[in-house]
């Protein structure tokens, strides 16, 4: 795709600087590209059909922008001399307020255009993106150990990078991925094969197997329990075996102070199934007792 500019906006930029600044061209000038390059990224990948109302939206907010900008006036260049300094006031707060919007509408069209991308790749498409992410982790922690090994990198702790590796990989044995543990352990023993060896085979690393295997039998059988709940003033507890979350399920919206508390201890809002939920673990268990005070 072509790319966008803003030059439309040059005369523009220039008023909004024009009393704030002793080379309002200048950096009107850097203002332009800076935001030109900014909308350039944000519509690399998008998709065609989200571009155009993107662009037609940034230029919207943009503009607006420039324009309550070109209110604005600091004394320095206006000169101090019956300079209005209320007017001013109100000024430099219209264009914050106007900058704000600008970036909280970017913030929001840019995280729905990512849901709705990634809504329509297929789970293959979404599982071969998570292993490239693993197996890239992996190899830079590995390539790190593997300098420390050769003398060609200083000043690093190998047992950081060790110990990383292993979390990462814990993570995917605690689901039960038997698939993505497996190729894990497969890429480290390629890369102490052929490069150096950055884990040895003593290593608790490559017991992550049977681990994964044993939790995902223990899933199978959870998928065939039934759910088990709790009714508490306000809504309901659930332990949802086949979706392997702690649910809680409020009979009306919660307050302010009980999300934030529902978000520190790591339960997230689903729309799918309009219930807060985490991992069905014991430190969920845990952290709903906190929350609740209604568990023994």
């Amino acid at each position: 795709m072509e790319k966008v500019t803003l030059q439309e906006f040059k005369e523009l930029a220039y008023r909004a600087f024009y009393w704030t600044s002793f080379d309002p061209e200048k950096i009107a000038e850097r203002t332009l590209k800076e935001h030109e390059n900014q909308l350039n990224r944000d519509i690399q990948n998008m998709h065609e059909s989200e571009t155009e109302r993107y662009i037609k939206n940034y230029k919207k907010y943009f503009s607006e922008w420039l324009l309550a900008h070109s209110n604005c006036a600091s004394s320095a260049i206006a000169g101090g001399s019956n300079f209005n300094v209320s007017k001013a006031e109100k000024a430099n707060n219209r264009e914050h307020a106007k900058y704000e919007q600008f970036i909280e509408w970017r913030n929001k069209a840019l995280k729905a255009i990512a849901r709705k991308i990634a809504g329509s790749k297929t789970a293959e498409q979404k599982r071969d993106e998570e292993w490239e992410r693993l197996e890239n982790e992996i190899i830079e922690s590995a390539s790190i150990i593997h300098g420390l090994n050769t003398g060609n990198e200083i000043g690093y702790n190998k047992a950081l990078f060790v110990s990383s590796i292993y979390n990462k990989v814990e993570t995917y044995a605690k689901r039960g991925d038997v698939e993505m543990v497996e190729k894990a352990i497969n890429c480290i023993r390629h890369f102490n094969e052929t490069m150096s060896v950055v884990i040895t085979e003593r290593h608790k690393f490559f017991n992550l197997l049977e681990v994964a295997q044993a939790n995902k039998e223990r899933n199978t059988d959870n998928k065939n329990r039934e759910n088990s709940e709790i009714q508490f003033r306000g809504g309901t507890v659930i332990q949802n075996w086949a979706e392997n979350r702690l649910q809680i399920s409020f009979y009306k919206k919660p307050s302010r102070e009980m999300i934030d508390s529902l978000k520190r201890n790591g339960f997230r809002w689903s729309p799918r199934l309009s219930v807060w939920q985490r991992q069905n673990t014991e430190n969920a268990v845990y952290a709903l007792k906190k929350i609740l005070k209604i568990i023994e």
